[in-house]
């Protein structure tokens, strides 16, 4: 299963139109926060799709909460936008607060920078896809318990 993971569109509802009509086969959407409107807008016009949203820094008054998790086929998923972790810093809580929950990815936004990096003492991956508003995105292909991380540009 491919699943699609973006964060920080900003208001580029365009690119997230590109991004999804590129990304067909991803039936399932992780949104990372700082773009709720284009997330809401995906959601209601895409109902073949499955969306697991989180809030950003910039969501204000945001519906999402500032965490999610899922499990897809052997692999446990934390999502966040990471502004809560302090990731501009250091990816230190994040991986903690990810392997509290038994999570392999800890997924998040907000430093626009795309990034997987595994760490070895929690043994969990932080994957940010970067920011939509400059085009980047990522497919995390998932198959019985293993995973392939492509960050993508449109």
């Amino acid at each position: 299963m491919d699943i699609l993971v973006f964060s920080d569109s900003h208001g580029r509802k365009d690119l997230a139109v590109r991004m999804l009509e590129k990304e067909k086969d991803c039936k399932t959407v992780f949104f990372l926060g700082d773009g709720e409107r284009e997330a809401l807008f995906l959601k209601e016009t895409c109902k073949d799709r499955s969306f697991i949203c989180v809030r950003g820094n910039n969501d204000y008054a945001s519906q999402f909460d500032t965490v999610a998790y899922k499990h897809i086929d052997g692999v446990t998923i934390m999502a966040c936008h990471g502004h809560t972790c302090d990731v501009r810093f250091s990816r230190r809580t994040l991986f903690y607060k990810a392997a509290d929950v038994m999570a392999h990815l800890a997924l998040y936004g907000h430093t626009h920078v795309p990034l997987a990096e595994g760490d070895p003492m929690s043994g969990v991956c932080a994957v940010n896809p970067g920011a939509l508003c400059n085009g980047s995105y990522c497919v995390i292909s998932i198959e019985k318990g293993k995973y392939d991380i492509f960050h993508k540009t449109l």
